[in-house]
């Protein structure tokens, strides 16, 4: 019985601090440099030359001229993972 609690404890701190690491908002940003293939609501799908598109999440607190995100448009995202996808930090459209 000692050590199925020992196991319990142990393991439950182990689920604490891979879900503590996760979440960190510590993250580094990348940039991400492409072609705007859409934008809706608050995802940005950029194709970067090289790669398959991505999609980007930009806060509703970020200051952005959200009327130029339009198809075509050149754009450079600086953005960090955050849980399940890339989250804006900063966004320049391209004239």
């Amino acid at each position: 019985m000692r050590k199925f609690i020992s196991f319990s404890l142990a393991w439950m701190f182990l689920a604490v601090i891979v879900t503590i690491a996760q979440s960190s908002t510590t993250a580094p940003t990348v940039p991400i440099t492409g072609v705007v293939q859409s934008f809706s609501g608050d995802t940005l799908a950029v194709k970067p030359a090289t790669s398959p598109a991505v999609w980007v999440t930009i806060p509703p607190d970020l200051h952005v001229d959200r009327a130029a995100l339009k198809p075509g448009a050149d754009v450079s995202v600086e953005a960090h993972w955050a849980d399940v996808c890339y989250v804006a930090t900063q966004v320049k459209v391209g004239k």
